[in-house]
């Protein structure tokens, strides 16, 4: 339990030095995980932003948090690797703010009732209500309540 709260004070020490470099590039911090790998700690922040971010926004990203987390002190003398990336392109929707950040994407989802003849839509995300998504589709627009999405992800172009 005692190795747990510091791995939640960790964690949270690494946010409050990550989310101003993180706000001023106007990204949003989705995920932040610190793990060991053999002899040094793994920090792995996956970040975005409404359009995405590019492999050059995440090396950006992470130059000016590595910086930061090595003047500001809070991993110590300890070895640590920082990965700054993109939580990819499958990654499935799961709260307001995912749904939010991919306005204008092409999504897929798969619901717990039929809507519009079937539980799976793909469609462009139009708009999201305070509990429900507005998706476009071929057959045209389809407001979906968030409670009855049992699965999103951005679907996949090819």
């Amino acid at each position: 339990m005692r190795t747990e709260l510091m791995d939640e004070r960790r964690l949270e020490t690494i946010r409050q030095v990550a989310e101003p470099i993180l706000a001023e590039a106007d990204t949003e911090l989705v995920e932040l995980t610190c793990r060991r790998a053999g002899a040094q700690a793994v920090v792995r922040l996956l970040v975005d932003q409404v359009g995405g971010v590019t492999i050059q926004h995440c090396a950006r990203l992470n130059r000016l948090i590595g910086q930061a987390l090595d003047e500001s002190g809070c991993l110590g003398q300890e070895s640590y690797t920082l990965e700054v990336s993109s939580p990819g392109l499958d990654r499935p929707l799961v709260s307001k703010r995912d749904f939010e950040r991919a306005v204008g994407e092409r999504l897929e989802l798969f619901l717990a009732e039929t809507l519009n003849g079937s539980q799976q839509l793909v469609g462009m995300l139009l708009a999201v209500q305070p509990e429900a998504i507005v998706v476009t589709t071929k057959a045209g627009n389809v407001t979906v309540p968030l409670g009855i999405i049992l699965r999103a992800r951005k679907a996949l172009q090819w």
